[in-house]
């Protein structure tokens, strides 16, 4: 394998589910891989169409997706991701929302449908490592817990020839990726946030806008880091892919002394491996291709 600071060669896809997803959630990972010659793509499953815009962000837009899509290419182009591929369905809402009745949302998408359309994109790309959410989704999103569903299974499907086989049609192979993450928060930045809700005399379990983030739930079912990057040498361009996206709130410009203290502490970011399972004995990884040969 190549020394750590020239990964040039190497390749992995990023499977997530809004326009914002991929900045919010990782952006310091991203912006540390793409510099050191990973060629990055992204899977961005809806057009983050649902939600609240100010009004004055949408001149010259035909649409909320419109204005989320062209703010995701700005945080592309900080960040060094190299392709984008949207699938185009709705938002859903949080769990119990209307939004989730309907027809075009991604919750009501398939998961057979999805898996297909990521496996494709595997057979096409030929990653060596794959992240997507954890099983919760981070907060609970269901369009992130389709996203983790469809991406774990069509990480495995797109190696088997039986699964899939239309896609032979296309000239496309099957493909093992040598590796799967999942996106997990430190724990201490998210302890820190129950903690400070709690003193405000907040429910931890109400939060944000529409009081439907749970964020007791969110640490409770939060997954052991395997893998912690060191990402502080990336902050500026994490910042930069941050604000392109204006329309939304954005967790790292917020002025509250816990808000800081997170953002200090975000200067690693933390992974799950799934796959190759660990073993519960080996080290914290440094690297998500650690291991990885170069193919």
């Amino acid at each position: 394998m190549k020394s750590p600071a020239d990964l040039t060669g190497y390749r992995m896809l990023l499977s997530f589910a809004h326009p914002d997803d991929e900045s919010f959630g990782m952006g310091g990972a991203i912006a540390y891989y793409a510099r050191r010659g990973v060629a990055i793509s992204l899977i961005c499953s809806t057009n983050g169409d649902v939600g609240t815009v100010d009004p004055e962000l949408l001149a010259g837009y035909q649409s909320i997706g419109e204005l989320r899509l062209k703010e995701l290419r700005c945080a592309a182009e900080q960040l060094g991701i190299q392709e984008i591929i949207t699938y185009g369905y709705r938002d859903s809402g949080m769990m119990g929302s209307p939004e989730n009745d309907d027809p075009a949302c991604l919750w009501q998408a398939g998961e057979d449908a999805v898996t297909g359309r990521i496996v494709r994109d595997i057979r096409r790309l030929r990653p060596h490592v794959v992240v997507t959410f954890d099983p919760y989704g981070g907060y609970g999103h269901p369009d992130h817990i389709t996203m983790h569903r469809a991406t774990t299974r069509a990480f495995h499907a797109a190696a088997d020839p039986a699964q899939y086989p239309e896609h032979a049609a296309e000239g496309l192979t099957p493909h093992r990726p040598a590796k799967l993450y999942y996106t997990t928060f430190p724990s201490l930045p998210l302890r820190a946030m129950v903690w400070s809700a709690r003193l405000r005399g907040q429910d931890p379990r109400r939060m944000g806008t529409n009081k439907d983030l749970d964020l007791q739930a969110a640490l409770d079912k939060l997954l052991p880091s395997t893998t912690r990057l060191n990402v502080a040498p990336y902050q500026a361009a994490w910042d930069a892919a941050t604000s392109c996206h204006a329309s939304q709130q954005n967790p790292r410009q917020m002025q509250s002394i816990v808000a800081r203290l997170s953002r200090l502490l975000f200067r690693h970011q933390d992974f799950t491996r799934a796959f190759p399972p660990p073993n519960g004995r080996e080290p914290r990884e440094r690297d998500l291709f650690a291991g990885v040969p170069l193919g």
